[in-house]
């Protein structure tokens, strides 16, 4: 069985785009963030790596571009992923409840017209989208709620507030499938 590390845990974009490059059967080895995603993959801990390096909204992701590009790594495939996000909150919220959104910096960096429309809801960077999903439905905490994808609000047991909330309902990120060299 092939492992395969992303940046992110059941239910993020990164594993769903994993799931499909390289077929239901890979291991997902889950990294803290995109430093140890290749970290992970230039140890020869895995096999490959898939990280996100372009957006329709927001053009090049900067981190994992900057560490594909000082990595001794080649691209061996790319996977366009439609992007979905959606508002999660707990079981018990309403969307008049929430007070404060967690994700990661890069989902919350696509929902700007989104918060802007929403002043009253505070952005709180977090570690990946289902990340901060499951953090959220865990503290149980009403005015909180979490920019994911409704794979994550199925998984960890939330609710979906609403739905397409990206600036383009037509969202798109780029998945890279890497290898070492």
């Amino acid at each position: 069985m092939k492992k395969v590390a992303i940046q992110g845990i059941e239910g993020s974009y990164s594993e769903a785009a994993a799931r499909k490059i390289t077929g239901a059967g890979a291991e997902i080895l889950c990294c803290r963030n995109f430093e140890q995603t290749f970290e992970t993959l230039l140890a020869g801990k895995s096999f490959y790596a898939v990280v996100p390096l372009k957006n329709k909204i927001l053009g090049f992701i900067e981190k994992p571009l900057e560490l594909l590009n000082k990595s001794n790594v080649r691209v061996l495939d790319e996977l366009p992923l439609e992007i979905r996000h959606v508002l999660i909150g707990t079981p018990e919220a309403d969307f008049e409840d929430v007070e404060s959104i967690e994700s990661h910096v890069e989902a919350l960096r696509q929902c700007q017209n989104f918060l802007s429309e929403n002043p009253q809801m505070r952005p709180i960077k977090g570690d990946d989208t289902a990340a901060s999903v499951k953090k959220i439905v865990g503290a149980k905490n009403i005015k909180q709620a979490a920019i994911g994808s409704s794979r994550a609000a199925e998984i960890y047991g939330g609710k979906i507030l609403r739905e397409n909330i990206a600036d383009d309902a037509e969202n798109v990120t780029w998945f890279y499938l890497l290898g070492r060299k």
